[in-house]
């Protein structure tokens, strides 16, 4: 459609509704009437000697618009530093060390070693009677990857070794009897056969425990003052596993 008939049919249209004739006003916003538009005129785009044009920084038109300030949106990494920041600054000063914030930034900042067995992961010897696994145990996980080996009261021999992954929970079922329990831990996993490499510490829970059908134990593997568990380092080389 051309301008001409553009124009005669908006005013053909004006005169329906009974509009005036005369001329359009042009509105960007419905608050706000920018100028008067004649039909069939275009001097609202370039302005005139009496109108100035609507490009003109004094009539906030686009290049206005695109010079404006505007804050920046935050970064998502940056949000991401400060949040990691704050977690080592809290552990090292120990505020909320004990907090479920803290413990779990404590094992992204102290990573433990790939390859350690999932959580409940056991390791028996070949003679262990399976009729006598009918007890449980319960372990929750504290900051280092730890193995709990069951070692017979009466034989001193490693009947169970269970694994437990830092801040997992797990319930395993172990056989009856009477037994020392110790547990090996460190920060970096090697093998099942150097453990934890120089970093392994091996450490015995006071006194003996017994499990019986009925009877079973929960440990908390925190030792932290909280902990049901009192322990003491041994400096002998752990058991072989199990």
């Amino acid at each position: 459609m051309g301008l001409d008939d553009r124009d005669y049919m908006r005013e053909r249209y004006r005169q329906r509704q009974g509009l005036p004739a005369q001329g359009l006003r042009w509105n960007d916003r419905k608050t706000r009437c920018e100028l008067d538009v004649p039909l069939g005129s275009a001097s609202w785009v370039s302005g005139s000697a009496s109108k100035g044009s609507w490009f003109e920084a004094k009539n906030r038109g686009h290049d206005y618009q695109r010079g404006r300030w505007r804050p920046k949106r935050s970064s998502g990494t940056l949000r991401t530093a400060i949040v990691a920041g704050v977690a080592v600054a809290l552990l090292a000063t120990g505020i909320g060390a004990r907090g479920w914030i803290a413990q779990r930034y404590e094992a992204l900042v102290y990573p433990q070693g790939r390859g350690f067995p999932a959580s409940g992961t056991v390791s028996v010897p070949v003679g262990l009677d399976l009729k006598r696994v009918v007890a449980k145990l319960t372990a929750q996980g504290g900051a280092e990857n730890t193995i709990i080996q069951m070692i017979d009261a009466k034989t001193g021999r490693n009947a169970l070794s269970v694994y437990i992954r830092a801040h997992e929970r797990v319930t395993v079922p172990v056989p009856i009897g009477r037994f020392r329990l110790r547990l090996v831990h460190g920060r970096e996993w090697t093998d099942a056969k150097t453990l934890f490499g120089k970093g392994t510490i091996h450490d015995e829970i006071e006194g003996t425990m017994r499990f019986t059908r009925k009877l079973g134990h929960i440990l908390d593997l925190g030792l932290g003052r909280d902990s049901n568990l009192t322990v003491r380092r041994i400096a002998a080389r752990p058991a072989p596993l199990a």
